[in-house]
């Protein structure tokens, strides 16, 4: 028992870094914040599948902080949200929340390979909500003009998010194919 947990906190602990190492990988920058990366979602993606949400959960939290660190190294956050307390709303809303929600993958289960898919499409979804929520509040001011903001937001969000769910998701398909994999992320068939 004690070999499991200490393989599942060093699988989490690997996964996590391998996340943070890709996700300084970007293949598309957005103007003010948001990428498309290689594949940087997927290790924590694949822990919500193999572990299960809560594990991936808490994972997803770790990755989150690693993410926040990221954007204060690139200069991504800036105080330009103004008071403190909607400067702290926009790091849970845009780094925290949504990158612990990645940890959600594992919550259809893993009766086929189908089913780790669908969830990492549903937590990648519950990500780009938290990021269009801070769009159309907290970034709304900058909406270029001619825009609504919640289509805007949609928008620029999806501008992104979609790309980089559709390369996380054909790595994940190509990863699934192998019955080695399914084996490793304990996948049933």
């Amino acid at each position: 028992m004690r070999n499991k947990k200490v393989l599942c906190l060093v699988e989490c602990a690997v996964m996590v870094a391998l996340a943070f190492g890709l996700s300084f990988v970007k293949l598309w920058q957005m103007p003010l914040g948001g990428s498309v990366t290689l594949c940087s979602m997927l290790p924590i993606l694949l822990i919500g599948v193999k572990y299960g949400p809560v594990i991936g959960l808490g994972t997803g939290f770790v990755y989150s902080l690693t993410q926040l660190a990221q954007g204060f190294m690139e200069g991504d956050i800036s105080y330009a949200a103004g008071e403190a307390g909607v400067f702290i709303i926009a790091m849970l809303f845009d780094y925290v929340v949504p990158y612990t929600l990645l940890g959600f993958s594992g919550i259809l289960g893993k009766k086929n390979r189908w089913y780790p898919i669908a969830g990492m499409s549903i937590a990648v979804a519950m990500r780009f909500v938290s990021h269009y929520l801070t769009g159309v509040t907290i970034w709304a001011q900058w909406t270029p003009e001619g825009w609504v903001s919640w289509i805007y937001s949609a928008a620029y969000n999806g501008g992104y998010l979609l790309p980089d769910l559709a390369l996380t998701l054909a790595a994940a398909i190509a990863l699934f194919s192998s019955a080695q994999m399914r084996k490793l992320v304990d996948i049933e068939e």
